[in-house]
């Protein structure tokens, strides 16, 4: 049986998730009872691709972190910040509205402006 909150293996019948904690079954009658089993999912290991607006952020940021490199100073936080955004994307964390317009300012226009139209980047 897998948990239908985490979606993580557990023994058939638990009343609790060991990995999530969530109550899984009612207690009625002296007994827990499942009210029903969530089906397995597909894949357990859950790889989250980056949309194309934030793949093409990436690629702009790239692009004006190289240019920037011919003025040393522009470099400090244009590459900082371009690691950052790659690392947050690849791993599905949610990306700031802050951290959005920093690059629109600081870093590059055009990839701010993507960052923030782009709706499937949490």
């Amino acid at each position: 049986m897998y948990c239908r909150y985490c979606g993580k293996l557990i023994d058939d019948g638990a009343a609790f998730c060991p990995h999530c904690g969530s109550r899984l079954a009612e207690y009625a009658g002296g007994s827990f009872q499942t009210p029903h089993q969530a089906p397995a999912p597909q894949d357990t290991q859950q790889t989250k691709t980056p949309s194309t607006l934030a793949t093409v952020a990436y690629v702009f940021m790239i692009i004006y972190t190289v240019l920037s490199g011919f003025f040393l100073i522009p470099l400090a936080w244009t590459l900082p910040m371009t690691l950052t955004f790659k690392n947050k994307i690849d791993k599905g964390l949610p990306v700031g509205v802050g951290f959005k317009v920093c690059t629109l300012l600081f870093v590059s226009m055009i990839a701010g402006i993507l960052m923030l139209c782009d709706d499937q980047t949490p």
